[in-house]
């Protein structure tokens, strides 16, 4: 019985580790400040975090003469298919608003290296 503990405390700290962040499906939203326009990209397997995605789409969309635009990429999905469904209803609700809807392709906004 005593043998089996350091295993069972070894199996819980691996299972309360957290898991090594996997590129998942996402998109980004973005909007002009007074909210008029919004720019939304379409779904791309997510290689960077979060954070970094909403900077970058900032800084696409501030060479593109819109500057203080708010950014924001949903936490990345496994199924590509929820990430769609997620982006489409992201498109209709802001349409329903009346705003001024933008697409951006992914890549435009990837950083150049």
């Amino acid at each position: 019985m005593r043998s089996s503990a350091p295993r069972i405390v070894l199996a819980l700290l691996l299972g309360a580790a957290p898991a090594r962040a996997s590129a998942g499906w996402t998109f980004c939203v973005a909007a002009a400040p007074g909210g008029r326009d919004v720019w939304i990209t379409d779904v791309f397997a997510a290689s960077r975090d979060r954070e970094r995605l909403e900077v970058d789409l900032k800084g696409y969309l501030k060479t593109q003469g819109v500057a203080g635009a708010v950014a924001q990429c949903p936490l990345p999905k496994d199924d590509k298919t929820e990430a769609v469904n997620a982006q489409f209803t992201a498109a209709e609700f802001n349409r329903k608003l009346g705003h001024m809807l933008h697409e951006v392709a992914a890549p435009e906004f990837e950083p150049r290296r």
